[in-house]
């Protein structure tokens, strides 16, 4: 079985971080992959409407061309609607995949109010970047029970990584870049060629996206 990271997320548009995110933690953890797996609605955020699916996907297809080990997934918006992420999980693991869900470790700290988060935690492994906060501090403090009895520590000991049961914290100098700054430049008709690959600079120049505020 191939041994995948699984980035998930609006990429509304991709930026240059999440590209770092998944090359720097394809090397830390040795993975034969990366898939950037871009989400048909976000569960998160109701209120605001994204980019045309097929613009996203292109973008993405964009941004993760030539570099080794990175490719796109359509899993979940060919499916449309709103997606869990133990029910993609486990239908990529049906696929032949033995994926490692890569997060923020921002995002522990409300990993219990996921659906079905006890499954995702004992079926799948899951790998933190760490992002203190601004003392320099992770947020452990702010983590379930659930997620510290899990933590580890690379080099990871025992079985191999994707076997499930773990989540491994990696430290990755995370870039000051978000999808919403990109999207406040183009509303301010600023550039944001230091914010995205250069190819998806022109698509969204060349399509006009995000010039204007999206409709809710």
């Amino acid at each position: 079985m191939t041994t995948a990271g699984i980035l998930g997320g609006s990429f509304d548009p991709v930026h240059r971080g999440h590209i770092r995110l998944a090359t720097r933690a394809r090397r830390v953890l040795g993975l034969e992959r990366v898939l950037l797996l871009p989400c048909a609605e976000p569960p998160h955020k109701p209120g605001r409407r994204l980019a045309e699916r097929y613009h996203r996907l292109e973008m993405l297809a964009l941004a993760v061309e030539g570099w080794a080990g990175l490719a796109v997934s359509t899993y979940e918006i060919a499916r449309g609607g709103h997606r869990y992420t133990i029910d993609t999980m486990r239908a990529l693991r049906a696929d032949g995949l033995r994926p490692v869900f890569l997060l923020g470790s921002d995002a522990l700290a409300e990993l219990d109010l996921w659906r079905d988060y006890s499954d995702l935690l004992r079926e799948f492994d899951l790998a933190a970047a760490e992002r203190p906060d601004e003392t320099g501090r992770a947020r452990e403090e702010a983590w379930p029970d659930a997620v510290r009895t899990r933590l580890r520590d690379l080099p990871v000991a025992g079985s191999p990584l994707g076997e499930g049961g773990r989540i491994v914290r990696v430290t990755i100098e995370a870039l000051p870049i978000s999808s919403s700054l990109v999207r406040r430049r183009r509303l301010e008709r600023r550039t944001i060629g230091d914010l995205v690959p250069p190819r998806v600079a022109r698509y969204i120049q060349r399509h006009g996206l995000y010039e204007e505020e999206a409709p809710r």
